[in-house]
């Protein structure tokens, strides 16, 4: 178990020098609480320095009664045993992709729906999401997970290995997509949907196998992707990310005080999101356009095409969601509840889409 008190180990002798006291519970009640995380990622991105954050500040707030430690690129847990991984205690939490688990968490997977907006709106609405539909709570309940906060991914982007300038020039390419729901939106538009694992993208984007690729904006650099594909642009709406998420028992084994540092911390999550998405934003932006890159932003007439098309996902999702299992009922008040909330939350809050800046900065 990565999960122990640590205890005074005492003997009855001890008692001749210092009395029965010393063989109380009360030495046990002063030990600390050692907690692990597990991260699929590498720690340069923005949802890995948002987990460290997390455990870093629960360990110092706490003056060392919770001990931390995270364990970053699926060196505990790959990304598709994460769900299990932490109902079975191999870690004591954990960055969920939902979309690794169709089956397990469907209303959850509204996350790959595209929308217009920003990550920081998205954030926030999963959010209250979360706290205002039962069903989706449940999802999580089931494998005795609570959550902690939705985790910030940069803004979406597709790259090309080649100058496309406008959204009419994305017919006939070959784009690789991460999901059906996602992909659904691109066919409207012509493009061929490719999937594949991400280990094989950069030689399928060089070789020219891909015409570009769908990934967030700071994954595009640190995969090197943008060392080969020259030209970024929106995806079709902001999409994807996961949940960071405790186990109920390593919850439960926080004093009082600890659960009251972990809460304070839950409060100041998405304004640290924020922080953590501007900056991987501008350090992304400040080395593509370096090696070279151009940004292309659409029209506000194809923003207009983009929004038509979208509907398309939603409609995947929803039935993807029923064929998992989901409660068609409580797949609409997922919708409606998310959708209404990211409108909600749209320019709310400091934070602006990177890719937009960017496109900024190179005039």
């Amino acid at each position: 178990m990565h999960r122990a008190r640590r205890t005074v180990l005492t003997t009855c002798l001890t008692t001749l020098m210092l009395g029965a006291a010393a063989c109380s519970g009360d030495d046990a009640a002063s030990g600390s609480v050692e907690l692990t995380a597990t991260n699929l990622l590498p720690p340069n991105d923005a949802q890995s320095e948002m987990i460290q954050w997390f455990m870093d500040e629960l360990e110092a707030r706490t003056d060392g009664e919770v001990r931390t430690e995270v364990v970053h690129a699926g060196a505990l847990l790959p990304g598709a045993d994460t769900l299990p991984g932490l109902q079975q205690g191999r870690a004591d939490a954990g960055n969920v992709v939902h979309a690794y688990f169709p089956a397990e968490l469907p209303l959850h997977n509204v996350n790959v729906v595209p929308v217009e907006g920003d990550q920081s709106a998205r954030l926030r609405a999963f959010q209250d999401t979360s706290d205002g539909v039962e069903a989706w709570r449940d999802e999580l309940a089931a494998y005795d997970l609570m959550l902690v906060g939705f985790l910030p991914n940069t803004s979406s982007t597709v790259t090309f290995n080649s100058d496309v300038a406008s959204l009419a020039e994305v017919d006939g390419t070959k784009i690789r997509v991460p999901s059906q729901t996602v992909a659904s939106v691109w066919e409207e538009f012509g493009v061929e949907p490719i999937f594949m694992p991400s280990e094989e993208v950069y030689e399928a984007v060089e070789r020219g196998i891909v015409d570009g690729t769908l990934y967030p904006m700071g994954t595009q650099i640190s995969t090197g992707i943008t060392d080969v594909a020259k030209v970024m642009a929106p995806d079709v709406g902001q999409n994807g990310a996961g949940t960071f998420a405790f186990t109920v028992s390593a919850y439960d084994d926080l004093s009082d005080d600890a659960k009251e540092v972990f809460e304070d911390l839950q409060g100041e999550w998405y304004d640290k999101a924020d922080e953590l998405l501007t900056k991987y934003e501008t350090e992304a932006c400040e080395e593509f356009l370096a090696s070279g890159g151009t940004v292309v932003l659409w029209s506000d007439a194809e923003q207009a095409q983009l929004a038509e098309a979208r509907p398309v996902a939603t409609d995947v999702w929803r039935q993807s969601a029923i064929d998992a299992g989901a409660d068609s009922g409580a797949v609409d008040e997922v919708w409606d509840t998310f959708s209404t909330a990211v409108d909600a939350h749209a320019g709310q809050s400091e934070y602006r889409d990177g890719l937009a800046t960017c496109a900024e900065s190179q005039e």
